[in-house]
């Protein structure tokens, strides 16, 4: 705990305070899954249909064996499954992340990490117990799974291809945005992206 506060005890170059709406969670989050999930996606599906043809000629050569018929159903019941869960992880985590839509947050730029935390509105419990504090997640830019993407309206930051982070441009001044842009750009090179 100690080593987390030493490391973030220097003075930020930039800090917005913000929030982040169910909606711009959802872009993102349809985002982060067309760049990472549906290539996979895509590979799974030519697979089970590259079967699912073998059975169809099999089916065509040999219309008297049942069992090629049921690999052909199967293979086609895999491909909706593959696209189906993909899309019910998305709905699902955007039901579980409405709950979060009114909390606050921190983003603290230094000079060689960030640094995101939790604002807290509430320091006790009902019974008036203390909390304990919600330590910051930092992120140096040597991270080898750090990559950011600029949208129109957002930063979207990745962390090892499984953690996303929304920043919207809409609590950022146009001075805020141009030294994170910046900033993010020299520091991570081509683990930067601009999308506009």
């Amino acid at each position: 705990m100690e080593n987390i506060m030493d490391e973030i005890n220097e003075n930020p170059v930039l800090t917005v305070n913000y929030d982040v709406k169910n909606e711009e969670e959802g872009q993102a989050f349809l985002f982060f899954q067309k760049k990472y999930v549906y290539k996979k996606n895509w590979i799974k599906t030519i697979a089970f249909a590259i079967v699912a043809l073998v059975f169809l000629w099999s089916v065509y050569k040999t219309p008297d064996q049942p069992l090629n018929y049921m690999f052909v159903a199967i293979c086609v019941a895999a491909i909706f499954v593959i696209w189906h869960n993909t899309r019910k992880i998305r709905t699902s985590l955007m039901d579980a992340l409405k709950i979060l839509e009114g909390d606050k947050y921190l983003f603290s730029l230094y000079e060689d990490k960030f640094t995101i935390e939790t604002v807290e509105a509430e320091t006790v419990d009902e019974n008036g117990e203390p909390l304990p504090p919600i330590q910051p997640r930092v992120v140096t830019f040597a991270d080898t799974t750090l990559n950011v993407f600029e949208a129109e309206d957002k930063f979207i930051i990745v962390l090892k291809k499984d953690t996303i982070y929304v920043l919207p441009k809409r609590c950022m001044n146009e001075e805020q945005i141009a030294v994170l842009r910046n900033t993010l750009s020299e520091k991570l090179k081509e683990d930067f992206e601009k999308l506009i």
